[in-house]
């Protein structure tokens, strides 16, 4: 099989198990598998490693050749799976953007349109700057950012709805493209959003405040201390 070729010209043991092995779909199955008995595998193919170098080769020579080349494969698999990883963790065209000091209002009152009147004047104000609002069936929560003209506004609705402000956080928003800007079918980030960015949180242990979630857009709620490096995990992982 090999005696053209070692007539020309010989191979060193590395080459060797290298032309040898790679040729044998189950030897070469069995080192990417980690399961090969290098012993074994060495004294089965001595013969042939022997006419392709030219001389004879110890079988210890042999096993260690082997075992570099079975690792060299190995890491060459599992980069290859984290390229893959890496590429699947991306969402295409995101933007990420940081915002410090946000304050939390909370309100637990059934007369939310009473508290919507007065907090007409934060959402028709334009130096209210980003703000996001939850409201489930018995709470209504505020985020806001901790400028005078709301930190007036929420103050007198906080004292006369018994709301409860926090401060010391910060926002973090991740944004993808609009769909209907895309002539394309969806993009699938768009569903693997929720389940990409909750493991990336609970995967780097990464404390939250609060959080809510959109088809195009999610928002994190932390402490302005876990903020910067929160963002710069996230970013790594998710944006190109």
């Amino acid at each position: 099989m090999y005696g053209r070729r070692a007539l020309e010209y010989h191979q060193s043991v590395p080459q060797a198990i290298r032309t040898i092995l790679s040729s044998n779909r189950l030897y070469f199955q069995a080192l990417l598998s980690g399961i090969a008995n290098y012993t074994a595998l060495a004294q089965k193919i001595k013969p042939e490693i022997d006419e392709i170098t030219g001389v004879e080769v110890q079988i210890g020579t042999i096993v260690v050749a082997i075992k570099r080349f079975s690792d060299t494969l190995i890491k060459e698999k599992e980069d290859e799976e984290q390229a893959k990883s890496n590429n699947s963790n991306r969402l295409e065209g995101a933007r990420m953007s940081l915002t410090g000091s946000i304050i939390d209002i909370g309100f637990i009152d059934k007369e939310f349109d009473e508290i919507f009147d007065m907090l007409d004047e934060v959402f028709e104000n334009e130096s209210s700057g980003n703000f996001n609002l939850i409201q489930t069936n018995k709470q209504l929560t505020l985020f806001a950012e901790d400028i005078e003209e709301i930190r007036d506004i929420v103050s007198t609705a906080s004292k006369r709805f018994d709301g409860k402000i926090k401060e010391g956080l910060s926002k973090i928003t991740i944004t993808l493209p609009d769909p209907s800007d895309n002539k394309q079918q969806q993009n699938p980030d768009y569903n693997n959003m929720l389940s990409l960015v909750s493991d990336i949180v609970h995967n780097q242990q990464i404390p939250l405040h609060n959080a809510f979630f959109a088809p195009t857009e999610t928002v994190l709620i932390l402490k302005d201390k876990d903020a910067a490096k929160a963002y710069e995990l996230l970013r790594a992982k998710l944006t190109t």
